[in-house]
């Protein structure tokens, strides 16, 4: 199921297998076994990418559900029983403020246990859909309907000027982050709105924010950056300005059955607090 549901979301049978950390013939035969169980074909070859069937895409949305809960029987129920959960940041957050959020949280907590991993937005969710991390802390997708969201902050973007400069240069690229990315699909209606010359400009766009940083310390353009990890790589506050209403909203993200226990409200309580207090004292 693991393989059919990489498949899905990647297209390929080579980019199943690297992000299941298997070799494609390990993920063909996985995919060859569970057609021959279930009694219908998976697959069909669309050119160079693979189409699943309908009958593929039915058992996929009716197991889903069923995989996550699976692999939550091991997520502690009772009250009072030491809280031992998985938290996923996404990659901008774990290189920024993340990290140092989750561990003064976890500072004022007793008897609850963390671990961080960090990933891409779209495979943070997909991974908390799925039960392979019990929380999930990204910009909140707003088509993911299937977990439930706990927004923590809207955290403001800003405008980067290129290799530090006093002011930005109109006519230098403008780079941020990728278009498929879940910060893109929230922030780009904004610029829309709000900014719209900017999406004048020639965008260069790349896989992570803090390869948009550096290209923009290097002087490659100027960059539309959120706030925190401007923060944290210590840009001076002459060389960046705030974007009035662009802002990308924050939230944890986790299934119903982590959601439920008293252990997880007391850490989201927590992580909502400390949050909230950073980005205070970031005048945001």
């Amino acid at each position: 199921m693991d393989a059919l549901i990489a498949l899905e979301q990647y297209g390929t049978v080579s980019e199943a297998a690297v992000r299941l950390r298997l070799t494609q013939s390990a993920v063909s035969k996985r995919l060859q076994a569970l057609q021959d169980a279930l009694g219908f074909r998976l697959v069909v070859p669309e050119g160079r990418r693979i189409r699943l069937t309908p009958q593929a895409i039915d058992f996929l949305q009716r197991a889903r559900p069923l995989v996550a809960e699976l692999r939550s029987l091991g997520t502690p129920a009772g009250r009072g029983s030491i809280s031992h959960f998985s938290l996923a940041l996404a990659d901008s957050i774990a290189a920024s403020w993340g990290p140092a959020v989750v561990r003064r949280a976890l500072d004022a907590l007793d008897g609850i246990l963390v671990d961080v991993h960090a990933h891409r937005s779209v495979l943070v969710i997909e991974s908390v859909r799925l039960g392979r991390y019990h929380i999930g802390l990204c910009t909140d997708p707003l088509q993911a309907k299937d977990v439930i969201h706990h927004p923590l902050i809207d955290e403001p973007v800003v405008m980067l000027n290129s290799a530090c400069a006093r002011r930005s240069d109109h006519a230098r690229p403008l780079i941020t982050i990728e278009n498929s990315s879940a910060t893109w699909h929230e922030i780009e209606p904004q610029l829309k709105s709000v900014h719209p010359q900017l999406l004048n400009r020639h965008l260069i766009q790349v896989e992570s924010f803090s390869a948009a940083a550096q290209m923009v310390r290097a002087g490659f353009g100027d960059g539309l950056l959120p706030l925190g990890l401007v923060m944290e790589l210590a840009f001076p506050k002459s060389c960046y300005r705030l974007l009035p209403g662009v802002k990308r909203r924050v939230s944890l993200l986790t299934r119903k059955t982590v959601n439920q226990l008293p252990s997880f409200e007391l850490l989201r309580e927590q992580l909502e607090a400390v949050t909230r207090a950073h980005f205070s004292a970031l005048g945001a």
